[in-house]
């Protein structure tokens, strides 16, 4: 069973105040004292396995509770009392509890960022107390991250805290090595303030939870550093265009991986303001702060224990990826940051406003064409992480939104009578199979245009165009073939629910349901109008949901398709 945490506290604005949140926190922190201190085993593998050992996940409990107990270490220090001791014990070589060195490729390496955090966070805690001994097993075990193999992408920023970390307690540690990977880091920068996420040029929520949010902590850190000014304001030029990724009821777009980390992205706002206490825009990141909070307290992603279960708007397994355990989602706890701010900090003084409900279109990189209208929106034909389960649905599709979501397995089911959003699909006469775009061959900006050249498979070429008119998206997509072929296009998902093979009756693609519409009007070409549903628990917004579209058949040779595409709120 999931519950809101609202419905755990009894409380309408959980966020209102740094005292409600605290209370919240000490509430949620409670749910798991029984666990630490070994009077309740948690099986972190009761609901979900990851591709690392138990023993892992073990670790990764303990450590992502830190995010959120070592802020708020004033209102539950008995917590954070035992999770030092399960550090201690997990650290020390002959203990039964050993957790064991770093090696290669170590998700260990991910969760020692957390240790890193609250070593420097709260030294008082997790450090002064411990014994010569005890440290030294403490600063070994960290260490071995230092000469491993990592992915080289986002995680060198866990190995530069955890060097940074010991180096403020006066730990020798390799300079040369911590010079590399901030080097790393810097070689993935682009313009506008965000980072690509590895070489393939991703561009998604690990830009505010991981790379901004670490220079950030990075820069409080190490206020004499040379990059402190070059990280601080790239993070203001990233803030500038992240926060229309935010709609005016608090709701972040969904779009990539690692949605099960949730509202971990905005532990942003909160970090920007611990660095820039008296900056203007603090009115805004509080507003976004809050209101996000807000919305994912009204949602039901926890169990009755206040533990967040993996899923987005609600439990799901299908969507999450091969690195998220049971225990996974309290990355999320990082949001908690804020309490690390007192109560008369200007953070906390600002006002609660709403968002401008509607932005003018913002290119990011030439990858990103995003704007608010209501809810978010995002067109793009930026890469992929492509070694990733459902890689096509999250970052592939046409357009994203934070109102209406998007499915998985949009089109593995379209021959049972499912389907999901914002793609065009090609039948393979041979296997009978659908296939969207999988990858970009190219991709770019042309003029006022996203263009993105694909291939479903060997025969099909599309070269798709997406711009924006005053109300409507319009996609042009010119197809070359050398067999004739079936086609199914779609929208915006809706919350509406469609029966099943719904879609074999012609209807006006047009879709409403109480708050949200979406339309698909063609404009040129040929094919008939209907509605699918979406396979149940595909969509990671709404357990049920249905797609305007239009199916039909193109020619060998050269067709021209364009669509006009509307969505947003009745």
């Amino acid at each position: 069973m999931s519950v809101c945490w609202k419905d755990l506290t009894e409380k309408d604005n959980l966020f209102a105040t740094r005292q409600s949140v605290a209370e919240l926190a000490k509430n949620v922190l409670h749910q798991h004292v029984m666990i630490i201190s070994d009077q309740v085993k948690l099986d972190v593998q009761a609901n979900s396995a990851a591709h690392y050992t138990r023993q892992t996940a073990d670790i990764e409990y303990v450590c992502r509770l830190l995010w959120l107990a070592v802020p708020a270490k004033h209102v539950h220090p008995e917590i954070n009392h035992l999770l030092s001791q399960r550090i201690i014990d997990g650290t020390t070589p002959d203990s039964s509890e050993f957790w064991q060195p770093a090696k290669d490729y170590d998700q260990r390496v991910v969760e020692m960022s957390a240790i890193a955090m609250a070593l420097v966070e709260a030294p008082e805690i997790y450090w002064q107390p411990l014994t010569e001994e005890q440290q030294a097993n403490l600063s070994e075990w960290l260490l071995s991250s230092t000469y491993i193999a990592l992915p080289p992408n986002n995680w060198y920023w866990f190995r530069v805290l955890v060097l940074e970390s010991l180096s403020s307690l006066g730990i020798a540690v390799d300079a040369l090595n911590l010079e590399f990977d901030l080097q790393a880091i810097d070689d993935m920068r682009l313009e506008q303030g965000w980072y690509e996420d590895g070489a393939t040029g991703v561009m998604d929520y690990y830009n505010p939870m991981a790379f901004q949010l670490y220079a950030l902590m990075y820069c409080r850190w190490n206020p004499e550093s040379p990059r402190k000014e070059l990280l601080l304001s790239n993070a203001l030029e990233f803030a500038k265009t992240y926060s229309d990724w935010f709609d005016v009821e608090g709701r972040q777009l969904a779009y990539g991986r690692s949605l099960n980390y949730r509202f971990a992205a905005l532990a942003l706002w909160a970090e920007l303001a611990r660095v820039n206490p008296e900056h203007p825009d603090i009115g805004l990141w509080r507003t976004l702060w809050t209101q996000g909070m807000n919305w994912w307290a009204n949602q039901p992603i926890s169990d009755n224990n206040g533990l967040l279960l993996p899923g987005f708007a609600y439990p799901n397994l299908l969507m999450s990826e091969f690195y998220t355990s049971s225990v996974s989602p309290l990355l999320a706890f990082k949001a908690f940051n804020a309490l690390a701010m007192e109560d008369t900090h200007p953070f906390w003084q600002a006002e609660v406003a709403s968002l401008t409900p509607t932005t003018k279109p913002q290119w990011v990189n030439d990858r990103h064409l995003q704007w608010r209208n209501g809810g978010s929106y995002l067109l793009t034909n930026a890469s992929g992480s492509n070694e990733l389960r459902e890689c096509v649905d999250k970052y592939y599709k046409f357009a994203y939104s934070s109102a209406h979501g998007f499915c998985i397995d949009s089109v593995r089911w379209i021959n049972q009578g499912w389907a999901g959003d914002n793609i065009l699909a090609f039948q393979h006469p041979d296997t009978l199979q659908w296939y969207s775009r999988p990858r970009h061959i190219e991709a770019y900006r042309e003029g006022e245009a996203l263009v993105s050249v694909w291939s479903p498979f060997n025969g099909c070429n599309v070269t798709t165009y997406q711009s924006l008119q005053t109300d409507r998206e319009v996609r042009i997509h010119r197809i070359t073939s050398d067999r004739d072929l079936s086609f199914l296009m779609t929208g915006y998902c809706v919350d509406e629910w469609r029966g099943w093979f719904s879609h074999a009756a012609a209807a006006p693609s047009r879709i409403e349901s109480q708050k949200l519409f979406s339309e698909l009007r063609l404009v040129r070409g040929q094919g008939q109008a209907c509605c699918y549903p979406c396979a149940p628990n595909t969509n990671v917004v709404y357990p049920h949901s249905s797609v305007p579209a239009i199916s039909g058949v193109i020619n060998v040779g050269d067709t021209d398709i364009e669509v006009h595409v509307l969505a947003g709120n009745i």
